[in-house]
């Protein structure tokens, strides 16, 4: 026992040793051959020099030779908001990578990025990963929603990015057709209905739950009996959890939609439709 206490002492001194103190020192682990190393010092110098080694955070994203340590410099742009991470984030969205591609798309969300070229966004939407198609078309419901935003009410143009969330509903992953669907019914298009009904009906457990839950973001009361069918499929009682996730998706919709709460009664649903 005590032969094993000092083997983990040894251990995190040493780990407590890779941490340099200054941006210098730091600056100089990024250049290190080894991956952990220089992994450690991105870490570091994000949580410590946020906005001072924007620069370095901009070349590991760009350029290390491992995809972790690029992953990490891409969350760490995101997080740091800083002065030209956004075009760093473009960047990365053609890291060879499926991952470090996804953070990038991820932290185009966190900053609030309003745009992307059609080019990029057709290459995301094509993305072997089904990860990366998700985070598109968040981002995507997130730049459809500022864009009517900032329109008028009463001349809201055709966003491109309401075609692009629309090509999503096409997808062969119900998991991205999920997320192009919900993106669209978070900006009340009517377009999302039938996808989500679709999905509520023949998806995966959890795909079911949160199409219901998009149905009542939606506000299309039509939504009603196929929520109620939800509600008293025997499928939708208990998942491989023990948890009745599709059910209450399904109550929580119906009391959006109608201003009621009777949680599982479905007697008291359908004497309310």
């Amino acid at each position: 026992m005590r032969t094993a206490i000092i083997t983990l002492l040894a251990a995190a001194v040493g780990c407590a040793g890779l941490r340099a103190e200054t941006p210098a020192a730091l600056s100089t682990a990024l250049g290190s051959p080894q991956a952990a190393v220089r992994l450690q010092a991105v870490r570091d110098l994000a949580l410590d020099y946020p906005q001072e080694s924007l620069p370095l955070m901009r070349q590991a994203a760009a350029a290390d030779t491992d995809p972790l340590v690029r992953e990490r410099a891409v969350q760490a742009l995101a997080l740091s908001g800083g002065h030209g991470c956004e075009a760093a984030l473009d960047s990365a969205l053609s890291d060879p990578v499926w991952f470090v591609r996804w953070r990038a798309v991820q932290g185009l969300k966190t900053v609030g990025a309003r745009g992307l070229s059609e080019r990029a966004a057709a290459e995301l939407a094509a993305d072997e990963s089904w990860q990366v198609r998700v985070s598109l078309y968040e981002l995507a419901g997130d730049i459809l929603t500022g864009t009517l935003h900032a329109a008028a009410a009463e001349s809201r143009p055709e966003s491109p990015w309401r075609g692009v969330l629309l090509g999503g509903l096409k997808d062969s992953d119900e998991r991205v057709r999920l997320a192009a669907a919900t993106a669209l019914a978070a900006n009340h298009d009517p377009a999302a209905f039938e996808p989500l009904t679709a999905l509520l009906k023949d998806g995966a457990l959890f795909t079911r739950d949160a199409a219901a839950v998009a149905l009542g973001v939606l506000g299309d009361r039509r939504a009603a009996p196929a929520l109620l069918t939800a509600l008293t499929d025997p499928r939708n009682e208990f998942s491989d959890e023990g948890r009745d996730w599709a059910r209450w998706g399904a109550a929580k919709a119906l009391a959006t939609l109608s201003g009621k709460d009777f949680g599982l009664d479905a007697a008291a649903w359908r004497k309310w439709m």
